[in-house]
């Protein structure tokens, strides 16, 4: 690993949203489990500090007594295993402000980032917020759908403001084994790619009034990017057209939302050499809540020299228990086991592992990035471009939609 040098005073963190990913608080809570019940963002935060990366962190949303019971349900770990749990609240106890995040930003000392994880249709103006105010950034993903989305932000931006994507995946041992077999040339040309993605319909328990809100929204954005990032990222190359096609069920009978519960997606590439190869994805969120693992997922490369198979669903671990049977978890993802040395053994959990380098290189001189591959926000665009023309595909009644770049820049050729 690059040694990234730091030698000033700690960041303080901006955690913008109060959702899943940065405190687990869900509808679910109490009734479900799922594979991050208190979150990613503001644990890793939390650790983060304990290292003496991070000083103050304020944790923003709409509701503020929402936030005092977060506050009271995770102050047991100051005792088990010895975390300082305080946070400053945006909005405060009795008060309801959607915009406090706003606030937050403005009040937290320098040198301060925020991590953002907020509804999809809420993305832009929080990245527009940052990039007004000098702020870097980490956002889930994806973190548009839109390419004239993106390309706002980018032109936003302020020279080496970082500005990075939470595409955790890329951190994946399994993935960073592949990403540099294939730097080397280990595999010879990519000639196919697939990948298999699906969670428990659980989630739509989850994000129900989210998907009534925005219904464009859809599981090719949530978790089909995940991998379609990845083959981007893997291999460098770019999206010449893509097609995508989706099937109806469980959501539509069981919720009532107009949402697909699978959507497949393929993708024709041009590598950096030159040569094409096609990738496929599958993407879904009705598998049965009794499923042992939360998300089941696989990746399978074709290539010259042979096949590649990565089983990132079963890591190593099965259980079977009176009450919840099966049971797959994912050691590797993020969970707050404790470490043998005290506190939590996250440091080589791919879901903070994204987090720590994100306050890292937010900490160090922009020469520290000079020749890092990361999922930043422009490397993004490939990303973004397939789920846009994904969504126009099937606007279209499953048709190919070509990619061009113009000017330096993907767009639809819609």
């Amino acid at each position: 690993m690059k040694r990234i040098e730091h030698d000033g005073p700690p960041l303080n963190l901006v955690l913008i949203g109060s959702g899943h990913y940065t405190t687990g608080m869900t509808d679910l809570l109490g009734r479900k489990a799922t594979d991050k019940d208190f979150g990613v963002l503001l644990p890793s935060a939390l650790h983060l500090r304990e290292r003496g990366w991070v000083d103050r962190i304020a944790v923003c949303g709409q509701n503020g007594d929402k936030l005092q019971a977060l506050s009271e349900r995770i102050a047991p770990w100051a005792a088990d295993p010895g975390i300082d749990t305080r946070f400053e609240a945006y909005p405060g106890p009795g008060e309801i402000d959607g915009h406090a995040f706003l606030r937050a930003l403005d009040e937290m000392p320098r040198p301060c980032a925020a991590l953002i994880a907020v509804p999809d249709d809420l993305h832009v103006s929080a990245m527009l917020a940052c990039a007004e105010r000098g702020i870097p950034f980490l956002i889930v993903k994806p973190a548009t759908t839109r390419l004239a989305d993106l390309h706002q932000v980018l032109d936003r931006l302020p020279t080496d403001l970082l500005a990075m994507v939470d595409y955790h995946k890329v951190y994946d041992e399994a993935n960073l084994l592949l990403l540099d077999d294939l730097s080397q040339g280990a595999y010879g040309r990519v000639h196919h790619v697939s990948s298999l993605m699906s969670q428990r319909r659980d989630m739509i328990e989850i994000y129900g009034r989210w998907l009534q809100r925005n219904p464009g929204c859809n599981i090719n954005h949530y978790l089909g990017s995940h991998y379609i990032h990845m083959t981007g990222f893997l291999t460098g190359a770019e999206p010449l057209d893509v097609r995508a096609t989706q099937q109806f069920g469980f959501i539509r009978e069981h919720h009532g939302l107009d949402v697909a519960d699978t959507i497949q997606t393929q993708v024709r590439w041009r590598a950096p050499l030159g040569y094409e190869f096609v990738s496929y994805h599958i993407a879904g969120w009705a598998d049965p809540s009794q499923t042992e693992s939360m998300t089941y997922q696989e990746m399978h490369l074709l290539t010259e020299q042979g096949h590649v198979f990565s089983d990132q669903r079963y890591r190593g671990t099965r259980r079977v228990l009176a009450g919840p049977g099966m049971q797959a978890p994912n050691p590797y993802f993020f969970n707050l086991a404790r470490a043998l040395t005290g506190g939590w053994n996250l440091e080589t959990k791919y879901g903070y592992i994204s987090v720590r380098t994100f306050v890292e290189l937010a900490l160090a001189a922009p020469a520290a990035r000079t020749g890092l591959r990361l999922p930043t926000l422009a490397e993004s665009e490939r990303v973004t471009a397939v789920l846009e023309a994904a969504d126009l595909s099937l606007a279209q009644g499953s048709a190919v939609v070509p990619l061009r770049r113009e000017a330096g820049r993907l767009t639809t050729g819609h």
